[in-house]
This record gives C-alpha cells, structure tokens and sequence, in this order.
C-alpha cells in the first residue's frame, strides 16, 4: 500500500504531445494545456541516464487516497523548490559544443555561435535536462524570466527535455513562429519528444501562459477596448464644449434680451413723466 505522505516529496511533473501519448494518458491523471498534457510520475532514483521514475496511473492515485487537483499541486509546490536551468542559447551550446572550453583566437568559434550582442535566445529546462519542457508550469521561474527580461516573453516548445524563450516584440508573428515549430517537428524531432505545434506567450501582467495566437487576439482587443474607451471620452468632451457653448450663447441671448427690455421699460418710464400739452385746451379770444 503506497503512502502519500511517504511520496509526496518525490512527486514530479512530465508534459508530453496530447495527440502522440492518447493511450498513456487515458491510464493517466493528466491536465490538458492546448495541444500538450501535464501527468505525475514518483521519482524512485537516480541512474547514470537521469532520474528514474514511475508513472502515477489511476489505479496508483487511487491506492494514494488522493485526486487529481492535489497530485498536480504537489508536483508544482515541489518543482517551485527545485533549481531550473535557464541559460542563453549561446551557453548551450558553448557547454555542448566545447566541453572543454572554447579555443582562443579560434575564428570559426564565433561565426559557429550566436552572437554577444543584440537580441537573446534562452533555453529553459530543469537541472538535468531531462522532461525539462514541464517548468513552464513553474509560476515562479516564469515569473523570475519575466522580471529578467523586462515582461512578456514568446515560448517555443522545441522538446518535452526544454522549451526556447524570446523576448517578445511587435514584429513577431504567431503563424511564422507556428510553421517554423513545425517544420521542426516534421523533420527534427523524435515522435516521443515532440511536445507542441504552437508557439505560446507569457503574460506578465496576468501571469498566465497563453496560446501567442490567442494573446495577439487579445492584445488586439485591448487595444480596441482603449480606441472605444478614448473615442467615447472624445465624445463626451465634445459634448460637454457644445453644451458649454449653447449654454453661454443662451446667457448672451438672455443678457442681451434683458437689457433690451430694460432699455424699453426706462423709455417708457421717461415717455410716462414728460408733460405733454392738453389736447383740450381752448384759446381765449380778445
């Protein structure tokens, strides 16, 4: 009888292809992202290839005597203590490329890697780089990259072992970044390592990661929401200018009516007093 209190520390997340894993998953507690999926594994081990581990199947949650929603919360509270990788592309493959170090004054070196200066690609995975593609879920290492690079940022799904991350700019677009995904997937990239056909977005304002097709929709909507906003607001102020105008126009037309009628009024008054000579009076004759 499995004990969770025993393996709860031990609990780990694993992201995979929704479509390329259908049968694991319907023996799997499992949480949809787009067209991936989060399951459990128990890490038993270490081994020289990496962690060894046992899938958690239904069965095996149910001899924990617990659900889905706690398992999954487990997995992410205990990757939120764990180290993850997050290095440039240019790290990578510097450390892959040249174990040993990089030769000096070596001209080729530098026209075989990406450049210092300009414009980053970050690699993010876990320690060993192995099922790292999962720490996207981590809200605490999104949350850290967004800070470093200064909000927003673009997640490409290169394998299930890492994720590429961009700083996001206007001049991206969701279906380029969608058909280079995957050609690579056609062409590079194993069945079983394959992760996502899609480009996402990190939303550091909502903290969410979210479809970058699905985030260009809704930046599109704010922004339309703020045009509408700023419309009705010029609207509103231009009313409130012609109801000013009428307004003053109808005090100068009152003022002036006013006057007018005061001006009527004083000549009647002086019309009123001034002595005028008697129609009947007579002439008296000599």
């Amino acid at each position: 009888m499995l004990d969770f209190e025993k393996v709860k520390d031990d609990i780990a997340l694993r992201l995979m292809n929704t479509e390329n894993n259908q049968e694991k998953l319907q023996e799997r507690p499992n949480v949809q992202m787009e067209d991936m999926s989060a399951s459990l594994v128990i890490v038993v081990g270490e081994t020289k290839e990496g962690l060894a581990t046992a899938p958690i199947t239904n069965e095996i949650m149910a001899e924990l005597g617990t659900d889905k929603d706690t398992l999954m919360e487990t997995a992410k509270a205990n990757m939120a203590e764990q180290d993850y990788s997050f290095k440039s592309m240019r790290d990578v493959l510097i450390g892959t490329m040249f174990p040993d170090g990089v030769p000096e004054n070596d001209p080729m070196v530098e026209m075989m890697l990406p450049p210092e200066d300009g414009p980053q690609m970050y690699v993010l995975s876990n320690e060993n780089n192995l099922h790292g593609a999962a720490e996207i879920m981590n809200q605490k290492a999104m949350d850290e990259i967004a800070d470093k690079l200064g909000g927003d940022f673009v997640v490409l799904p290169s394998s299930v072992h890492e994720v590429i991350v961009l700083p996001y700019d206007d001049s991206m677009d969701s279906a380029t970044l969608d058909n280079m995904i995957q050609e690579i997937n056609g062409g590079v990239v194993s069945p079983e390592d394959k992760l996502s056909d899609h480009a996402f977005m990190y939303d550091s304002e909502a903290h969410e990661l979210v479809r970058m097709d699905k985030m260009e929709e809704r930046k599109q909507e704010k922004e339309a929401s703020i045009e509408n906003t700023d419309k009705s607001q010029d609207d509103r102020s231009e009313k409130k200018v012609e109801a000013k105008t009428a307004e003053k126009a109808e005090k100068q037309q009152k003022s002036l009516t006013d006057r007018i009628s005061n001006k009527k009024e004083k000549i009647a008054q002086q019309e009123a007093t001034r002595p005028h000579p008697s129609k009947d009076k007579k002439v008296a004759l000599g």
